[in-house]
């Protein structure tokens, strides 16, 4: 399960209380993070463009091995880019790739700023800030969409169980 969206909109809740409804089910998953992601592997890699693609590249290759290994891979990253997001479905396996498209707008994220990221963008002590000065392409068919400033995340992460239930013929509720 692979979850973009821009800072804030609400990524890693969702994917943490997925792995939580997994594990209440006795299914052993990982969470790859962006956050943890940057503070460890990927540690060396700042927001350029570039950057952001080797980001990308580095969690794809950590989900195909712990997919391999038989464990849902739970990837919750803001990932900016279509054809990196195509790549990292290509590589992982497009039966084996489910993106949810965490969706809320720059303004209500602002609102939010759990971890002070969009105060910084605004006086400028932040920059290439995605959303902002840099660019986030919005999935144009995602398997899921969940809208978090329309929603409670109980209702995307029941959106998202179903989901998983239909496709992979599992019970999860």
């Amino acid at each position: 399960m692979w979850f973009t969206g821009i800072s804030g909109s609400g990524k890693t809740t969702l994917a943490n209380a997925l792995q939580a409804q997994l594990k209440a089910h006795n299914i052993s998953s990982f969470c790859i993070d962006g956050d943890n992601l940057r503070v460890g592997l990927c540690k060396d890699l700042g927001f350029s463009d570039s950057d952001r693609k080797e980001n990308m590249r580095r969690a794809s290759c950590l989900a195909k091995m712990i997919n391999d290994q038989g464990h849902p891979a739970i990837v919750s990253l803001i990932s900016p880019f279509k054809a990196e997001r195509a790549t990292a479905k290509n590589f992982i396996g497009e039966n084996k790739f489910l993106e949810v498209f965490v969706d809320c707008s720059y303004e209500e994220c602002a609102k939010r700023d759990v971890k002070g990221l969009y105060k910084k963008a605004q006086t400028g002590s932040l920059h290439q800030f995605t959303g902002k000065d840099s660019t986030y392409e919005i999935p144009e068919n995602p398997s899921i969409r969940i809208n978090t400033s329309e929603m409670t995340i109980e209702t995307g992460l029941q959106i998202i169980v179903s989901e998983i239930e239909a496709r992979y013929h599992l019970l999860l509720s």
